[in-house]
């Protein structure tokens, strides 16, 4: 372990943790570091904005649609995940997320808000 003088103290202590760690021959990611998370799965705003404004616009016409939506986006979350840990690589987030909401929020608002419909006006509950 290296000597410390006090002014090299003192310009130890301005420095982040993460700098003097490396600086004592600490590898970063080791336990010492708290901000470094190499395994992390990053996701971007713009992934958020997508996943928000689809199932936001399923919101605006009927809550069925909606929650299908959600689920659908949420399978696709999954499934990107999946492949993440088969392929071991970076994936785009949003291809199989907004492919599967967009996919099911059609066919809830074209196939299965009428069906419920009709369902609901004849007093038959499923």
């Amino acid at each position: 372990m290296p000597e410390i003088s006090p002014s090299n103290h003192q310009h130890q202590q301005s420095r982040p943790a993460a700098d003097r760690h490396q600086q004592n021959g600490e590898q970063e990611g080791s336990e010492g570091s708290e901000n470094y998370l190499p395994d992390a799965i990053k996701l971007g705003l713009g992934d958020f904005i997508f996943y928000s404004v689809l199932v936001g616009r399923a919101a605006m016409y009927d809550m069925l649609t909606a929650l299908v939506s959600y689920l659908a986006v949420m399978a696709g979350l999954g499934t990107t995940l999946l492949l993440l840990a088969v392929f071991k690589k970076a994936l785009p987030a949003l291809p199989i997320s907004i492919g599967l909401g967009v996919t099911f929020y059609l066919l809830a608002r074209l196939l299965l808000e009428p069906f419920a419909l009709n369902l609901s006006t004849q007093l038959i509950f499923v």
